[in-house]
């Protein structure tokens, strides 16, 4: 073990990389590409599914033995996107609702 293993061991625990819950997403202005890290779960699957759609595009740089990837991204494939407060729906708006989904499921 090199000298700066030993340090990072002791600053930040043993095995801090296998048991990360770290999500990461990474770019310098004016890239194209950014680089991704997201344990185990749904973004973890999102990005592997890219690759095999994508491989001329994405590329998975490291898979982690606890099953965490280090991927590379288009940086157009980035979106941020604020969640939408539910509306409130009268009970009238309610009924119309309801009603279209039981006419739908009819056809």
């Amino acid at each position: 073990m090199n000298e700066f293993e030993k340090v990072s061991n002791e600053v930040s625990g043993e095995n801090s990389f296998e048991t990360s819950n770290e999500n990461a997403i990474e770019w310098l202005r004016g890239d194209k590409v950014a680089t991704v890290t997201f344990p185990k779960g749904r973004y973890n699957t999102r990005v592997r599914k890219l690759a095999a759609e994508h491989p001329d595009e994405v590329t998975i740089r490291h898979e982690n033995k606890d099953g965490s990837i280090v991927a590379t991204i288009p940086v157009s494939y980035i979106r941020l996107n604020a969640k939408r407060a539910k509306k409130e729906l009268t009970e009238e708006e309610k009924k119309i609702i309801r009603e279209r989904f039981a006419n739908g499921r009819k056809k």
